[in-house]
């Protein structure tokens, strides 16, 4: 498996290339991670986020669900995934956010990979959970970013997202989320996320708006069902 190097333009992580956009994404989360990571396990954020989980897990016909944290980050939802009787798997393409995840939560089980590519066979999953990443995914991408998550998902599997409420797509040279280094971000309007899960083959079960005051943004979270 080619995992990323962060050697400027390009790279191929999981058989896929990544734009410079994405690349940069992934340079900037390799640099900001041990003082971001401060920011999101606060505890006012983790007790919300864990009602977010507990909810995605009550939709679940599994007895002990096993669920794929895509862009895992520093591991906290893993962590709140194992706590409520579930099983996780993260995955991240930031090596330094791995890292961070391996110290906040040793017991974890983390991969760095692609979500555009997904190392896991088919119907591997009773559930998904992909808070605050899919946005950093190119538009052009998504679909076949939710045809990923379809796949590894097992028939009446639950999809737990997060996306920002918007239009347009590109680098940010400074997000409201943690200023000062580049990422890149694609919003969505409710409609058209709407399109894209159901031609994906998701059916909604719920929707909520996220908290603003967390990252300063307009936050749509959602959770769905594979049918």
């Amino acid at each position: 498996m080619n995992e990323f190097s962060p050697t400027g333009g390009t790279s191929n992580t999981n058989d896929i290339i990544l734009s410079n956009d994405i690349s940069r994404t992934i340079e900037t989360y390799d640099k900001i991670a041990p003082a971001y990571c401060i920011k999101t396990r606060l505890k006012k954020y983790l007790d919300w986020e864990e009602l977010y989980i507990k909810k995605l897990l009550s939709y679940s016909k599994a007895g002990k669900p096993r669920i794929l944290d895509v862009g895992c980050g520093d591991g906290r939802h893993c962590l709140l995934i194992d706590k409520n009787k579930a099983e996780s798997v993260g995955i991240d393409l930031s090596r330094k956010m791995i890292n961070e995840a391996k110290r906040y939560y040793s017991k974890g089980n983390f991969k760095i990979m692609n979500m555009i590519n997904l190392k896991f066979a088919n119907e591997s999953f009773d559930g998904i959970w992909s808070s605050g990443s899919i946005y950093h995914v190119s538009k052009k991408d998504v679909s076949k970013v939710l045809n990923e998550f379809f796949r590894v998902l097992k028939k009446d599997g639950v999809f737990g997202l997060s996306y920002k409420l918007g239009g347009g797509e590109g680098l940010e040279a400074n997000p409201k989320s943690y200023g000062g280094f580049p990422r890149y971000f694609a919003y969505y309007s409710i409609d058209e996320m709407d399109s894209l899960l159901k031609d994906s083959g998701f059916a909604q079960l719920h929707a909520c708006t996220y908290p603003e005051e967390v990252f300063g943004d307009d936050i749509i979270q959602v959770w769905l069902r594979k049918v």
